[in-house]
């Protein structure tokens, strides 16, 4: 994100907060922040911060974004948005009663290449869309790290399934129904999980995303006239190969600058006024976590936070 603000008009990185302030002052002098600070309620503080971008594990994302929220600052908050549903509710109230801005990072719907591609899917190139069919699996060498924390609200799915799980919601709509099948390591995180839904319009979408190996990061759309195959990885892609029925593949390559156009779209929106995104909205977000509270019900993944 530090990287992608330059492609930002207006925008400016101000200030880095972190909980040492030597790893702060290395990330400031790194990337050209102004001020370097030593600890999040600081950077909270600081009066020269509009925007705030909340890119800390996700066990702590509802806790620093309502604060920021509270300080006054609007919020950019990666995915997975919180642990849960309940936690990403009260960041939408928080938002709202604060009368500041706040959105999920869920970069990939702001991609160009994956909004030409739904631009494409919806005008029908290649029929209609029965199946989205990705995975996202790395190899994560456990019990220790982040990933295997069940604290941090470690394991596969809120690291990397979310997003096949809010792809398919972007191409396909909301899911109906939800089955998943899993298996959780010696830290009773998720290892290895296998997801399919359905979507209106009967399609379906089927996803794996594990700890314990790479996979190949593609992402294949099936259509009644033809497939779409996005390049990997696939939620961070440069292009797509349209492979219809009655003619030769057509590659489409799409240049952008990563990150930046969620950044943009978020600058805008505050610029505007506007309280949340008209792409990713909070009801959206809330829902994406409730889709993910569901798969991990099914697999028996429970974090601490889920106890309020």
């Amino acid at each position: 994100m530090a990287r992608a603000l330059r492609h930002v008009e207006g925008a400016e990185l101000v200030a880095v907060g972190s909980r040492s302030m030597e790893r702060a002052a290395s990330f400031a002098e790194r990337f050209g922040a102004t001020r370097a600070h030593g600890s999040y309620e600081a950077l909270l503080d600081d009066d020269e911060v509009d925007l705030v971008y909340v890119a800390t594990p996700h066990s702590s994302h509802r806790e620093l974004a309502v604060a920021a929220l509270e300080a006054g600052r609007h919020v950019l908050c990666e995915k997975a948005f919180a642990v849960n549903a309940r936690e990403a509710r009260e960041m939408a109230a928080a938002a709202r009663a604060s009368g500041r801005f706040l959105m999920e990072a869920m970069w990939t719907w702001f991609l160009p290449p994956v909004v030409e591609l739904r631009r494409r899917l919806a005008s029908g190139e290649i029929g209609r869309v029965r199946a989205v069919e990705a995975n996202f699996s790395i190899a994560v060498p456990g019990p220790t790290g982040r990933h295997h924390e069940l604290a941090l609200a470690g394991g596969a799915l809120l690291d990397l399934g979310v997003y096949p799980v809010a792809l398919s919601r972007f191409l396909l709509g909301p899911p109906v129904e939800v089955r998943a099948l899993g298996e959780l390591g010696p830290t009773a995180v998720d290892v290895n999980l296998g997801v399919v839904a359905s979507h209106p319009d009967g399609a379906v979408s089927i996803f794996h995303t594990g700890l314990e190996a790479r996979s190949s990061h593609w992402c294949e759309v099936v259509g009644t006239e033809g497939v779409v195959r996005i390049e990997p990885p696939f939620w961070g892609t440069s292009g797509f190969t349209i492979d219809r029925h009655d003619g030769a593949p057509e590659r489409v390559e799409v240049p952008h600058h990563g990150l930046a156009h969620e950044a943009i779209h978020a600058v805008e929106r505050i610029r505007g006024g506007h309280l949340e995104s008209d792409v990713i909205p909070l009801d959206t977000s809330v829902a994406i976590m409730a889709t993910l509270d569901e798969i991990r019900r099914q697999i028996g993944v429970t974090y601490p936070a889920d106890t309020p």
